[in-house]
């Protein structure tokens, strides 16, 4: 096959500057992941495969960049053939696949692509490995090797946050076998402990408030064992009590957590007081927790700006909890107040999630469906979708 950087261009080839980037995928979560990944650039994102991509540059040129999908493509190395065939030398080309040998990268980069992302692809994997080749920036990059955190904020009362956030964490231990910390900065009438029927102790309001007393033995004394991999760090404050939470406190917390866990999930309070701000600004992932109601679509839209103001755009992802819960706002209000789909949704799963509560147990444990509806959160993550990893994900540095 001919290398696709060394074909003659199209007789026609425009003069004007070219910045667009087109994506051309057959599922979602890649569209998903491309739209926030890709996120500030002249972006068009449309539903197909490669010979989707083949046709549309038949008639459309106008692009600097193509990610194009190859799924379910029985010879992609032919379809590759008639693309180079439409395509002008200096658009460069991406493929996501399902593929994760390496010989079959190899084979890719030596016909001159610009990248190959084995599915499934996650925002931070277009970030890190993508954006950078096809943009020229790179607007997410983590200069330290602290654990990974995964800000939860619920847009209205009983939506569901803190058990989205105790499960979640759950079910990230279960799937990367890693150690999860569980860290709820709601010190008054928190429920994560409630929720898990565990009795909190003053570390956590003791190391907020005046950081020089939470040296490196404070999660010995704060961190109460959900299970063998993760810990919940919470308090149980009096309403009356007069808190003096500081950013410095905030800032230190984190950093004991993330030197020893891989992953601090953190449910966050709302409205975001200043000294917060550290922990969005740290977060890889916000996701912003709405059910399907009028107050709930609203308090989304400003929390999105909060935390866009913050720590900017490709950190927020909205999840719409009990998405058909009877009474709710029907799909199209939804998606037209948000602007476009959510990005992660759970259907409503029952009484069992309120029993769950009740008897003070992890809900993962005793409702159907929920781990099912979490594992597209948790892929998104971690990158990881219960597929082994191969050499490739090594390569990709995934």
């Amino acid at each position: 096959m001919m290398n696709m950087a060394m074909l003659d261009p199209p007789e026609a080839v425009s003069l004007v500057t070219r910045d667009r980037i087109v994506c051309v995928v057959n599922d979602e979560l890649s569209a998903a992941a491309l739209r926030k990944g890709l996120d500030g650039g002249n972006l068009s994102i449309r539903r197909g495969t490669i010979r989707n991509a083949i046709k549309m540059l038949e008639t459309d040129t106008n692009l600097s960049a193509l990610v194009t999908d190859i799924s379910g493509v029985e010879d992609p190395f032919a379809d590759l053939e008639r693309l180079a065939s439409v395509c002008p030398p200096d658009v460069r080309v991406a493929l996501v696949g399902e593929s994760r040998e390496i010989t079959f990268y190899r084979e890719l980069m030596d016909l001159g692509l610009t990248e190959y992302l084995p599915k499934p692809i996650t925002r931070d994997m277009v970030l890190d490995q993508l954006r950078p080749k096809l943009i020229g920036e790179a607007v997410h990059s983590q200069p330290d090797r602290g654990g990974h955190v995964i800000s939860i904020c619920g847009a209205q009362g009983g939506a569901g946050a803190t058990s989205i956030a105790i499960n979640l964490a759950l079910q990230l231990a279960e799937t990367t076998k890693a150690k999860v910390a569980l860290l709820d900065l709601h010190l008054q009438n928190g429920e994560t402990a409630v929720m898990l029927g565990v009795q909190p102790g003053p570390g956590l309001r003791i190391a907020l408030e005046n950081p020089m007393r939470a040296d490196t033995l404070f999660i010995e004394r704060a961190a109460i064992a959900v299970n063998e991999r993760v810990c919940l760090v919470s308090a149980d404050e009096d309403l009356d009590a007069q808190l003096d939470i500081t950013e410095a406190g905030v800032r230190h917390v984190l950093g004991l957590l993330r030197q020893r866990f891989n992953y601090i999930v953190v449910d966050v309070p709302v409205p975001f007081p200043p000294s917060i701000h550290p922990v969005l600004t740290v977060s890889r992932h916000v996701l912003v927790l709405l059910e399907a109601e009028v107050t709930g679509l609203r308090n989304a839209h400003s929390l999105r700006n909060a935390v866009t103001n913050i720590a900017g755009k490709d950190r927020v992802f909205t999840l719409l909890n009990r998405a058909n819960r009877p009474g709710g706002l029907p799909k199209a209000t939804i998606v037209k107040a948000l602007g476009g789909e959510p990005d992660m949704v759970i259907p409503d799963l029952g009484k069992g999630m309120t029993q769950a509560v009740n008897l003070g147990v992890p809900a993962l444990k005793h409702v159907s469906g929920l781990r099912r509806h979490l594992t597209p959160i948790v892929r998104e993550i971690t990158g990881v979708g219960g597929q082994p990893k191969g050499r490739l994900r090594r390569l990709l540095g995934l």
